[in-house]
């Protein structure tokens, strides 16, 4: 803390002698009728008095805040009676004072201060300790000038927000654990009691208690984010991601719902979209959830189609779709917290924070959002990214030359295939009616026909072409060899990933359900293995009965043999005694937490300390992915 230098008279002698003050000159006067408060033109008045040294001290009295002014070197030439009123002594006391607090304004000793600055310094005053804040600038005959302004109270509740804003934060973060431990308990027990045999009528009361469940998880994850956000806390994890997969993987896990509400959802991507750009997938693709679960869930007829384009340096994501729209007047605050359109408000359920989050998670990317809309015509909301490119686009046009026949009554499908053909090189055409006497005849020779499965019986009237069948997933079985109508000659699943549609439309290309190959996002995945763990002894340290229950099932049921433990220090004895191939740990658990145990057990002996450590925990933040990762754990799951 800065303190005055001790006076040689009394000051309150020196502070009831008011400087004598003749008649002013001009620029005197105008000094002081300026300098009232410690502004940027108040300090350009000041510096222009200073120039005549005959006006220095009365413009220095004319000040209500602190002034002194400092040679080169840093020592006080002047100080005014407000700056006597705050710190005592007399001016004499204060004249060649080196003023310690302030940092050196000069690049070597003896320089002339070039530029002004501002900085806060705790002093001593005559009312006690003070924080002051000083506003300096270099003087025109040389040295500086220095306002200062007692800044303790803003101070004070600066720091009282902070620290209410870390209670918050703090709150937060330990009840949206205490709440997601038991709804992540719910929905695993759901889970194992889905595989059992159920009447139907518990199927569905199961399916609305999973339902149920996961709503309330998800809105607690979507508040929880939102504070993160406004603190300045929600980290991203950026890595090389394929843009196209993951808008065509948000689709296949939201197209189930779409299909519940007999709408159709779609995709496509241009073909200048980069192969791979920097990002956080996770929050990318909890960007498209919350518009297409959005869109799907204010739509009651037509559908959702979802476009990706790149242009001049972006990444734009589109979701169009054909729901009653929104009216002007309501689209600049559809964005905010807890709004949602006036036409929802008793009709659909949710806490209107879904676009809160996209878009502050765009803007946490440093990317924008939008909304078009007329009322009756539907919406189209849109995300724009920065595309910090890994893998350009490829430029491959795998289906170059080719006729695609698209053919549908729907007019979302039919755009969203149209538009994968031609970004895929396919010469494209539609087809939108089919009257009594069938399809078009005539030039199909060699092409595709991408048929809707709605139009299967005229299959046959497009011969001489392949005819693949556009599925739903519940219905795809139809069309298998043995009992495919005439004329189909394979199917693929909507919505139709790129590269399905470059597999199985070339012509000799063999078409699912001719050579087993499965269809869609489907055919990414190989065989299921009954027990994949079958051999495998794995230690699950869970304090939770109900989680603990749920982990055991789960391994039990892909064959490991399981054994157990309810806190960290056991987590960490049953590594020494027992030959385990992985251990899950709980974060949160007894006499040591699952981070401690983690560190415990790489600090023992080869081979325990080898041995795989996964983290189980119902947070899921980056900040604690990279804390487990830090404590020398394996890979990190987040409950249920």
């Amino acid at each position: 803390m800065t303190t005055p230098p001790s006076p040689r008279t009394d000051p309150a002698k020196s502070l009831s002698k008011p400087l004598e003050r003749p008649g002013r000159s001009p620029s005197a006067r105008h000094a002081a009728r300026t300098l009232d408060a410690a502004d940027t033109s108040s300090k350009d008045a000041l510096e222009a008095a200073l120039t005549d040294s005959r006006d220095a001290a009365r413009a220095l009295e004319a000040m209500v805040e602190p002034v002194m002014t400092r040679d080169g070197a840093g020592r006080i030439q002047l100080v005014n009676r407000a700056f006597l009123k705050a710190f005592g002594g007399c001016r004499e006391d204060w004249h060649g004072v080196w003023f310690a607090a302030a940092p050196n304004n000069a690049e070597a000793a003896g320089s002339e201060p070039s530029a002004a600055r501002r900085y806060d310094v705790h002093m001593a005053t005559r009312d006690g300790p003070a924080w002051i804040e000083w506003t300096e600038s270099p003087a025109p005959g040389g040295g500086s000038v220095a306002v200062g302004r007692d800044v303790t109270a803003a101070r004070k509740a600066s720091e009282a927000i902070s620290e209410a804003a870390r209670g918050k934060s703090a709150f937060f973060a330990a009840v949206t654990h205490e709440l997601r431990t038991p709804l992540s308990g719910a929905l695993g027990l759901a889970g194992l009691l889905e595989e059992t045999t159920l009447a139907p009528d518990q199927r569905a009361y199961l399916t609305g208690l999973k339902a149920s469940a996961g709503h309330a998880l998800a809105l607690i994850d979507d508040i929880l984010d939102l504070s993160r956000l406004e603190a300045g806390k929600l980290t991203l994890r950026t890595e090389a991601v394929d843009p196209v997969a993951l808008m065509e993987e948000a689709c296949e896990l939201l197209a189930p719902k779409a299909h519940e509400k007999g709408l159709e959802l779609a995709h496509a991507a241009d073909a200048h979209t980069p192969q791979r750009i920097h990002a956080d997938p996770a929050r990318l693709k909890q960007i498209l959830f919350n518009l297409i679960g959005n869109a799907v869930k204010f739509t009651e007829a037509g559908g959702v189609l979802v476009t990706l384009e790149a242009e001049a340096g972006r990444l734009r994501f589109t979701v169009r779709d054909t729901g009653p729209g929104i009216p002007r007047e309501h689209q600049a605050c559809v964005f905010e917290q807890f709004e949602r359109g006036e036409a929802d408000q008793t009709t659909i359920a949710g806490a209107g924070l879904g676009l809160a989050m996209v878009r502050r998670l765009a803007e946490a990317m440093d990317g924008a959002v939008g909304v078009q809309s007329e009322p009756g015509a539907g919406a189209a909301f849109w995300v724009a990214l920065a595309a910090d490119v890994a893998e350009p686009a490829g430029g491959q046009r795998p289906l170059n030359g080719l006729a695609l026949v698209i053919a549908s009554p729907d007019a979302i499908r039919r755009e969203a295939l149209r538009r994968q053909g031609e970004a895929l090189g396919a010469r494209v055409m539609e087809i939108a009616r089919i009257g009594s006497d069938g399809p078009p005849a005539g030039g199909l020779e060699g092409a595709c026909v991408l048929l809707d499965e709605r139009w299967t019986v005229h299959a046959a009237a497009f011969r001489p072409a392949r005819v693949l069948i556009v599925a739903r997933a519940g219905t795809k079985d139809r069309y298998n060899p043995a009992c495919a109508p005439d004329g189909v000659d394979g199917w693929l699943v909507a919505p139709v990933r790129a590269r399905t549609m470059t597999q199985y439309c070339r012509a000799g290309a063999h078409a699912p359900g001719q050579d087993g190959g499965a269809p869609g996002h489907t055919e990414r995945t190989a065989p299921a293995q009954t027990r994949p763990l079958a051999g495998r002894r794995i230690l699950v340290a869970e304090d939770d009965p109900v989680n603990a229950l749920i982990a055991r099932r789960i391994l039990e049921r892909l064959g490991a043999e399981v054994r157990a433990a309810q806190s960290g220090r056991q987590a960490v004895d049953a590594v020494k005694t027992t030959t385990l191939d992985a251990a899950l740990l709980d974060l949160r658990m007894p006499e040591l937490d699952g981070r401690a145990a983690a560190r415990a057990i790489r600090a023992l002996p080869s081979p325990s300390a080898g041995l795989p450590l996964i983290a189980l925990t119902a947070n899921a933040t980056e900040a604690d992915r990279e804390a487990c990762l830090a404590a020398g754990m394996d890979a990190f799951l987040t409950k249920p």
